[in-house]
């Protein structure tokens, strides 16, 4: 009797195993769907928002690619920061990011929840796919939600949400794979421009990540082939070429703009070409990997950070039972299908985390010297979301595996995690020894699980599910505990603020052209947020920024790091600060640490507790008017061009021979008063109207010479001439004449494509 109960008993599990596993995917995609709202339940109700990059300089980018949309602006030109900026050229400025840009132009005015929402929204994409490609390369339905919570929630998934274009390269990752093992299971034209879509929306991230993931997937792409070639016959092979060549089609097509104005900008920015020697700060240590173990190690979660790279990119948890899931590998290698898998994402997952090692591995110095491209990137660390994305294979194939019938395995499993997540909960204690009381949260659920499971024998479903339980509190209480993830929504303050909204009252140097303000100690909360106002400012946030304006005025990456002087800008009071039209100063009135001399001709004009604004007396018009055109072999002595009155001279600085020539030219006939004022202004077009009796005159602005901006008065092309270092000279015909500027992308890239070319020649 006692056998044939054991029996009896036997078969029920292995029924209700059996039932589990068939499972229909709109179930197990349910479950994938509670587990993503627990894990980001504070940002997706706007009790929070993303932390730090996300807010300070993603967010307000898709705000101005939405806003500007929703006013029949185009965003090619952002003059809200650093003076102005190619917006459409930012490889991170999302414009072309499909399922981003199309969620953030619903509403008319997207807030931080919204934005958020945006990204969470990929990751449950990503997740999605990942649960879809195991359950196709025969993961059970346990096994398949473990590696899809793992991608969605492990390792730098948590921990570098900052970084959103990363993200978002991220999600597309396994939804590309999915889309590869779905065409070459029977290779159609519609499937290969599904391929080529998935594959497109990838390449509109053009940051380091997408960057490794293309030989990635083209890599998966040989590797899965051969696997099928021998089952097609010769008409499937043609339909996988045609669909193939299709989806390249796609692809390109979708990826090419991005690439092309992104291209061109870099050939005129910070970053045309970065040493190898600039890894240093985000080369990673074979010690970081103990962040697997140990979510605290390098006190990434609490207390004072250890190490050379960032906290962020140095963090690898992935959770105390996904790690210990790994022990099934064995098991899934037998398996012939998936140990193809394991194979191919095994050494990719071992070739992301040597690369992220940087320059502590003598390949990623070899690979810098000899792999085209990567002297854009700066950052080998961002191969940890390669590795992540492989160990959520590793783990979802792994799990599949482990024997959940045997009631001892699942106790087993539970006991080892809870001893790990005490032992983690142990070690995280903040700067002033405080024990962070809510990581005991995993421990006790871990707890009841053993409890429950060690009272009497459970079906699988009861073991899936507190497994299941265990790992989203697991990531609760380290990976999304708030440390990497959140933080108060300072864009919502910004809105609020009374000095953002004086500034926005002012007039500026003109009724059409905004003031620009100087942010000093002003933190990056004065940064990119000023978009968020319509203000425009002198700085900004992010890496990459236009080579000459760093030249001559003096550029931060943030609000964060010091002023930066220049011979031609050594403070808010110098001749370029007022060619700039820097109308005001925004500082932080509590930075005692930072001592302040009010410069010549400012003077404080309102504040508070928190800001204090001082006004420039003698910033220039934006629209100048001079009459002679001074030049010099080189760049002009910066005491000279200090001392020059720019209201009756201006510098010829130009950007090539032919642009010298050119105004030579230009200036044997304009030399005669002109009269200027802007009638219209959107971020890519300015309107003036000039009148000159005598004859033509010179008309300089306060708009950077960048390549691009074309210039006509009443329909005739004018030429643009470099003056006083960074702007735009014009030498308008005598009369009555309609003058506009105006910025084109394609002309920026046409630009870029002739100087390299003539910079080839020589």
């Amino acid at each position: 009797m006692v056998a044939a109960r054991r029996f009896s008993l036997s078969a029920v599990d292995m029924d209700e195993s059996y039932r589990l596993d068939c499972t229909p995917f709109r179930r197990l995609f349910g479950v994938l769907l509670a587990a993503w709202v627990v894990l980001y339940l504070p940002l997706l109700i706007g009790h929070r928002v993303l932390p730090w990059d996300a807010m300070d300089e993603f967010y307000p980018t898709v705000f101005f690619n939405a806003h500007s949309l929703h006013h029949g602006v185009a965003p090619w030109w952002n003059p809200s920061i650093y003076a102005g900026y190619p917006q459409i050229a930012d490889p991170q400025g999302m414009l072309f990011s499909p399922l981003m840009m199309a969620w953030m132009l619903l509403p008319s005015s997207p807030g931080a929840t919204w934005f958020a929402w945006a990204v969470l929204l990929h990751m449950l994409l990503g997740a999605t796919a990942m649960l879809a490609l195991l359950r196709q390369w025969g993961g059970s339905a346990f096994g398949s939600l473990m590696g899809a919570l793992v991608f969605m929630g492990g390792g730098v998934a948590a921990s570098r949400m900052e970084h959103v274009p990363i993200v978002l390269a991220y999600a597309y990752a396994p939804v590309a794979l999915w889309t590869i093992a779905y065409f070459l299971a029977a290779p159609t034209w519609r499937r290969g421009a599904l391929l080529g879509v998935a594959v497109g929306a990838l390449l509109t991230q053009l940051v380091q990540l997408t960057y490794l993931l293309i030989p990635l997937l083209a890599a998966y792409g040989v590797f899965a082939t051969t696997n099928h070639w021998s089952g097609y016959d010769r008409t499937t092979r043609w339909r996988w070429l045609r669909g193939v060549a299709l989806g390249a089609v796609v692809a390109a097509a979708l990826g090419l703009p991005q690439l092309l104005f992104t291209l061109a900008f870099t050939t005129l920015s910070n970053r045309a070409a970065l040493p190898v020697d600039a890894s240093a700060d985000g080369s990673l240590r074979v010690a970081d990997a103990l962040t697997f173990l140990y979510p605290n190690a390098l006190k990434a979660l609490a207390g004072t950070p250890a190490g050379t790279a960032p906290r962020i990119e140095a963090y690898f948890y992935i959770g105390a039972l996904p790690l210990l899931l790994l022990f099934g590998l064995p098991r899934a290698w037998r398996q012939p299908g998936q140990r193809r898998q394991l194979a191919f994402f095994g050494v990719a997952g071992g070739v992301a985390f040597l690369y992220s090692l940087g320059l502590h591995s003598p390949i990623y110095p070899w690979l810098f010297d000899n792999v085209p491209g990567m002297h854009f990137f700066r950052r080998p660390s961002d191969a940890a979301y390669l590795l992540n994305l492989a160990l959520a294979v590793a783990v979802g194939l792994s799990a599949t595996h482990i024997d959940l019938q045997d009631r001892r395995t699942p106790i087993r499993l539970l006991v080892i995690a809870l001893i790990l997540l005490f032992a983690a909960s142990l070690g995280l204690r903040d700067a002033n020894g405080h024990w962070h009381a809510a990581s005991i949260g995993a421990v006790i659920v871990a707890a009841l699980a053993c409890c429950d499971l060690a009272r009497k024998h459970h079906g699988a479903r009861r073991v899936v599910a507190w497994m299941l339980i265990v790992l989203v509190v697991d990531y609760r209480s380290y990976n999304l505990n708030g440390s990497f993830t959140e933080q108060r929504d300072s864009a919502r303050s910004f809105l609020r603020d009374p000095i953002a909204s004086y500034q926005r009252a002012q007039p500026g140097t003109s009724k059409v052209l905004p003031q620009r303000i100087e942010p000093i100690g002003a933190w990056v909360y004065w940064d990119n947020l000023v978009v968020l106002r319509g203000l425009q400012s002198t700085q900004g946030y992010n890496p990459l920024r236009y080579a000459l304006y760093d030249h001559w005025y003096g550029a931060r990456d943030n609000g964060n790091l010091p002023r930066i002087n220049t011979p031609y800008n050594t403070g808010p009071d110098s001749a370029m600060a007022n060619l700039l039209g820097v109308d005001y100063v925004v500082r932080d009135a509590s930075a005692s640490y930072q001592p302040w001399t009010p410069p010549l001709g400012y003077e404080r004009v309102h504040g508070d507790r928190t800001w204090e604004v001082w006004h420039n007396t003698r910033a220039y018009p934006r629209l100048l008017t001079p009459v002679n055109m001074r030049e010099t072999a080189g760049d002009p002595d910066p005491a000279a061009f200090t001392a020059t009155d720019f209201r009756k001279d201006f510098w010829l600085t130009p950007r090539d021979e032919d642009d010298r020539q050119q105004a030579r030219r230009d200036a044997i006939q304009c030399r005669h008063a002109l009269q200027a004022e802007a009638t219209d202004a959107t971020p890519t077009h300015i309107t003036v109207h000039s009148s000159a009796s005598e004859g033509p005159g010179w008309l300089v602005v306060s708009q950077l010479d960048f390549p691009g901006w074309q210039a006509r008065a009443n329909g005739v092309p004018l030429a643009i001439h470099r003056a006083n270092g960074m702007f735009s000279a014009i030498c308008v015909p005598a009369g009555e004449q309609t003058v506009t500027l105006s910025f084109h992308p394609l002309a920026m890239v046409d630009a870029a494509l002739r100087a390299r070319e003539r910079s080839s020649r020589k």
